[in-house]
């Protein structure tokens, strides 16, 4: 195996490794464990019943794992900071694999929610370190093209891993599945292993770990955050602003999610070009797009036509702006803090989820209307403190 860690071409370009390999494989990883972060969430009825425990318990399963993440991503980091970055990967989806078949075997809640646990501390660790290994190996010019291949697969998990699986579950049991997704994680980090080029710590000895961009990553991660909030505050809450706010008949949830993810594969497909394309730019124009999507939501009060709308600008929007946000992360950040960057940009995004659907519920029972209009508030403030950011002192940004 190569031990060189020279930048990886894109596909049709010259160098000494074909890129697709190296994203096929880690998209395959982002697919998988984001199934598998999901999946209690899809199997709601045939846990609780297996378990014996209420289904909101169920909830339990997918709240401690982003909460466990928010909490333990920068620790992890910082302590593998100096840990060469392929054998850590392929680490991370073998412990996510053990601890999966902990919950598969679990005869009660605890046992399961233990394995949960687990599988997310591992979860954060590798979702910091997949970040900056692609940072790692691709020129600076084609990263935001290479993440939104890498990162496309938590679309896919929503699209087809969950759905896929909770349709399988009802022919061989919740537990059969996940048993099959910890298999798949085995065979998927020992193919990590055999393809993906060594990258050793870029940590100079003595290092502490943060150095002069730290304050930038921290602010645009911030800022990120707040249009996250807003997303997630009005997301959580989708299903039930589909009947009260669009005045759209229940039967209609399941096309409305379906509007909301298309949308979103239609964002993460371009949000690639327009990163590389415009490496400041982007950032602000997603997260306008998230704050325009989501006014036009809270214009919509009774139009179901203006609501349709309204997803479906929100949803390209959204799927736009993670990977926007973790290359513009990427590229504000030194190559030595890229891991901690990562890990920065992860807790954010959990942070995110957290917030969002808190502040949501905390006013959803004045109407539909005060979740779209905080959710609004939160994302033009973070689109503001975006815009006011100065750009990098680099050739490839300029003022773009």
């Amino acid at each position: 195996m190569s031990t060189r860690s020279t930048p990886l071409p894109l596909p049709g370009t010259a160098g000494p490794h074909r890129a697709w390999p190296i994203l096929a494989v880690l998209t395959a990883a982002t697919l998988l464990t984001v199934t598998v972060e999901m999946l209690p969430s899809g199997l709601l009825p045939v846990m609780s019943a297996d378990l014996g425990v209420s289904e909101s318990a169920i909830g339990l399963l997918v709240s401690a794992w982003a909460l466990t993440i928010a909490i333990v991503g920068i620790p992890l980091v910082r302590l593998t900071i100096r840990l060469p970055r392929t054998p850590l990967l392929a680490a991370c989806l073998i412990v996510i694999a053990a601890a999966n078949l902990l919950t598969a075997t679990a005869s009660s809640l605890p046992l399961a929610l233990t394995g949960r646990i687990l599988a997310a501390t591992a979860h954060g660790l590798f979702w910091a370190l997949v970040v900056s290994y692609v940072a790692s190996v691709i020129t600076a010019e084609r990263l935001g093209r290479a993440l939104a291949i890498v990162l496309a697969g938590p679309t896919l998990a929503g699209l087809a891993g969950l759905p896929i699986a909770a349709a399988l579950a009802d022919v061989v049991g919740w537990r059969a599945i996940f048993i099959g997704l910890s298999v798949a994680l085995v065979m998927t980090a020992a193919v990590l292993w055999l393809i993906l080029p060594q990258v050793p710590s870029t940590m100079p000895a003595g290092g502490g770990g943060w150095d002069r961009s730290a304050s930038r990553v921290i602010a645009v991660a911030i800022a990120g955050g707040l249009v996250l909030v807003g997303h997630f505050a009005v997301f959580t809450y989708l299903t039930a602003l589909v009947t009260q706010l669009g005045r759209l008949p229940g039967a209609t949830i399941p096309l409305m999610l379906l509007v909301f993810g298309v949308s979103g594969a239609v964002g993460i497909a371009g949000s690639g070009f327009a990163s590389d394309r415009y490496p400041r730019g982007a950032i602000v124009a997603a997260a306008t797009l998230v704050t325009v999507g989501l006014a036009v939501l809270a214009l919509s009060s009774g139009q179901p036509v203006v609501f349709i709308i309204g997803v479906a600008i929100w949803g390209i929007a959204v799927g736009a702006f993670p990977p926007i946000l973790q290359t513009r992360v990427m590229r504000v950040s030194t190559s030595a803090f890229r891991p901690l960057a990562g890990s920065i940009v992860v807790t954010v995004l959990n942070l995110g989820v957290a917030a969002g659907a808190t502040l949501g519920g905390l006013v959803l029972d004045h109407g539909p209307i005060a979740v779209t209009l905080i959710a609004v508030t939160a994302a033009a403030v973070g689109t503001f403190a975006l815009a006011l950011m100065r750009p990098l002192n680099t050739p490839h940004e300029g003022t773009r």
